[in-house]
């Protein structure tokens, strides 16, 4: 019995040293394939405040006209 238990002991610590060799691996290739997440999160922060800012010039430029028009059509008196 003694014997069976130091080789489960045995065998649980190469599995636990297999484990993480393979997890540092894995996180190579992430790193790897996909770069700094630190700098794709930033990227895509700046990407997304260009968009917003994009969007309310282009909603600042019609929202006069849009006004006019719900106003015109509020107003109008169809007989």
């Amino acid at each position: 019995m003694g014997r069976l238990k130091q080789a489960q002991e045995e065998t649980g610590k190469e599995v636990a040293e297999y484990r993480a060799q393979m997890e540092l691996q894995f996180q190579r290739r992430i790193t790897e394939s996909y770069g700094d997440s630190g700098a794709t999160v930033e990227r895509l922060e700046q990407e997304t405040d260009a968009k917003i800012h994009h969007f309310k010039m282009e909603a600042g430029k019609i929202s006069f006209d849009v006004s006019q028009m719900l106003l015109k059509h509020i107003t109008t008196v169809n007989v």
